[in-house]
């Protein structure tokens, strides 16, 4: 490519306000813009493009893949380039798109839990009926009784997980009413200040006091209310501060409920995931994954959006929820 030309072609390339990179012919990835580094979460130009996109082909022309390890669909374009290089344009995923296919996933997997949990309901109940009939036939300090109770406890788990699941799935809209939502805050926090995870860490209230009535269920905000409380506290492993902040936009009639921590933040490769039923970062069987999954759809239920800024030093969960809701179903 003459010069002239190929300095033509990198001033275009630098104008391009797309994700671009160039790969040879083994798929390496040479050279790329900033918006493509960042949306593929890259700290440098290293890798090839069979890591970043799943179903690729590398023919030229339009091209429809996945971005590795989501279910997300990408769109692009591949160009011949110089000396065998392949340009590779991506037409990244609109906010509806990404909106659109978020609710669409998160929907069929909630009605696969609740499918799940119908399921395994009858047989959890056999069995604590069963083991509790047991162990009123045997001593209280055999060892018999100590395995029975292990038996109970275990199957009260499951019973608990198997009702987050019914939450994750659930659709009936239950009651809704005029709410105090300030007030909600206030009383569901109480519940859990006691708690030894909430012993170290600073509570900031900024809540506006002139907030309006918000129509809703109350026992669904609560658990929304209480969730995210209870995520953030656990990202701070029990140390740290905790803002609670409420605020009106009387432009959309919307309620902003916030809860901000100073904790590590969530990492880039994870953050498409947080509210996919049973993801969770935490091990030995201490979470379900459900927690943030089941804020996803009660705020859906109340026509409502959830979202996330997040960076090493400060998380956000920003939850918006219109006044009054129309056309409930």
């Amino acid at each position: 490519m003459p010069s002239s030309r190929k300095k033509n072609v990198v001033t275009i390339l630098t104008r391009i306000k797309a994700p671009w990179g160039l790969v040879d012919t083994q798929g390496n990835l040479i050279e790329a813009n900033e918006i493509f580094l960042s949306f593929f979460n890259l700290k440098k130009t290293k890798g090839n493009i069979h890591d970043l996109l799943e179903n690729f082909s590398e023919d030229y022309g339009f091209f429809k893949a996945k971005r590795k390890n989501t279910d997300m669909p990408l769109e692009g374009v591949i160009i011949p380039y110089e000396d065998g290089l392949k340009l590779i344009l991506i037409k990244p995923p609109s906010r509806n798109e990404l909106e659109q296919f978020q609710m669409e996933k998160l929907a069929a997997m909630g009605n696969l839990a609740g499918h799940i949990a119908h399921e395994i309901n009858n047989p959890l109940g056999g069995i604590l009926l069963y083991a509790n009939l047991l162990k009123e036939d045997l001593p209280s300090q055999s060892l018999q009784a100590d395995y029975v109770n292990k038996i109970i406890k275990l199957a009260t788990r499951c019973r608990i997980i198997a009702k987050a699941l019914l939450n994750v799935g659930r659709r009936e809209s239950g009651t809704f009413e005029q709410i105090d939502f300030n007030r909600l805050i206030i009383n569901m926090f109480s519940l859990v200040e006691e708690h030894r995870l909430f012993k170290e860490i600073d509570i900031i209230w900024e809540l506006d006091h002139t907030l309006p009535l918000v129509h809703g269920n109350s026992s669904q905000l609560e658990q929304l209310v209480l969730n995210l409380i209870t995520n953030a506290a656990e990202a701070l492993e029990g140390k740290g501060r905790i803002i609670i902040r409420t605020s009106y936009l009387s432009q959309e009639d919307t309620i902003i409920f916030e809860v901000e921590d100073n904790g590590p933040g969530i990492p880039a490769e994870i953050r498409p995931r947080i509210f996919e039923p049973f993801f969770t970062t935490k091990s030995g069987g201490k979470g379900t994954g459900l927690g943030l999954a089941i804020c996803y759809g009660i705020v859906k239920r109340h026509q409502g959006e959830i979202q996330v800024e997040t960076r090493p030093g400060q998380t956000i969960f920003r939850v918006k929820l219109p006044r009054v809701i129309l056309n409930y179903e």
